[in-house]
């Protein structure tokens, strides 16, 4: 079969490797769709823990069950699905075990023809969903559900400031956000991406490369309750600018400053949580997707590129331009 593959030389190709067999408790899932994540570009440069090559990369992606093991129940066959993106995540819902791994390195990931995944991996998908749009939602939607669910406990009426929104994690936000009835802002370096989230809900939106961008989201905002941090600030004293109290900064992120000052006692005089997230549980997943159900949310599709042009698809993501979540399309290898 055709697979998207990270090579020993850490370069990523289109190689033929071997069609995966499920085990008893597996199903095979033939890929209909899968969708690329930044994570897949720091694996490639080596900045991912426990880094295993050669390896098929990609995390999120749906598709068809096309094979059943010994132990699997027959009313699987043929379901349309969509895979929960990770392994082991365990029964704590606060916080996964050591042994949490996201699919596409070192498992076996979703930019293949075909992958063998445990049936407790796999959520059936709402049929008011496209392939590509189904596929567009593991991870970054659950990213994002998780860290204004649980951790922003977001409500109706909230102040959100979701960063840096061309992101897919910052898109899913901003339409769960709306969903949530909650008056959302952004930032970003490009007008084009503050004005065209404006377009979608977003009450208003700030440059963060001007120095005073702290000091005009509080004038916009009068004042903020969840922050949705893909790229905190070298300096987060800044966000006592515009945090109300009682606020709760979420990051998932490190995009902007991997290390930050911060002023501890303005913090707990203030009563700010500073929480980080990343993923969430099976059981998020699947509340998580009855919430876009019902509120029909469809992930937000910046491009889509074939299977066997998914090279072009990586050389897409590194451009930076992108607002929503590029797609690669498994359909011509999906109909043979």
């Amino acid at each position: 079969m055709k697979a998207v593959l990270l090579t020993e030389a850490m370069n990523i190709v289109i190689s033929d490797v071997a069609k995966p067999t499920p085990g008893n408790d597996e199903v095979l899932v033939k890929v209909a769709a899968s969708a690329l994540n930044h994570r897949e570009l720091w694996i490639q440069k080596g900045l991912y823990p426990g880094l295993s090559v050669p390896c098929i990369l990609g995390a999120d992606g749906a598709g068809i069950v096309a094979e059943l093991g010994s132990d699997i129940d027959p009313s699987w066959q043929d379901k349309e699905v969509i895979i929960y993106p990770a392994y082991d995540w365990g029964d704590d819902e606060q916080a996964p075990t050591r042994q949490f791994r996201v699919l596409g390195m070192p498992d076996p990931g979703t930019m293949a023809e075909y992958i063998s995944v445990p049936t407790s991996s796999l959520v059936e998908k709402p049929s008011y969903l496209s392939w590509s749009e189904a596929a567009a939602i593991p991870v970054a939607s659950l990213t994002a559900w998780r860290a204004l669910k649980r951790h922003g406990r977001i409500k109706k009426g909230d102040n959100v400031l979701i960063t840096g929104i061309g992101g897919g994690v910052a898109q899913a936000g901003l339409a769960l956000a709306l969903a949530h009835e909650a008056n959302v802002y952004v930032t970003s370096s490009s007008s084009d991406k503050i004005a065209f989230a404006q377009s979608i809900g977003a009450t208003a939106g700030v440059n963060y490369k001007d120095e005073d961008w702290h000091n005009q989201l509080k004038e916009i905002s009068g004042g903020i309750d969840i922050v949705l941090d893909s790229s905190p600030s070298p300096v987060l004293d800044n966000y006592f600018r515009f945090m109300n109290y009682g606020g709760r900064i979420v990051t998932y992120g490190s995009t902007g400053s991997p290390k930050t000052t911060i002023s501890i006692s303005k913090f707990f005089l203030r009563h700010i949580q500073f929480i980080g997230t990343a993923m969430g549980s099976p059981t998020e997943f699947k509340a998580l997707l009855q919430f876009m159900q019902k509120h029909t949310i469809r992930p937000l599709i910046h491009s889509e590129f074939d299977l066997v042009d998914g090279e072009k698809a990586f050389d897409s993501l590194r451009s930076g331009k992108q607002i929503g979540k590029i797609i690669i399309n498994h359909i011509k290898q999906f109909n043979k």
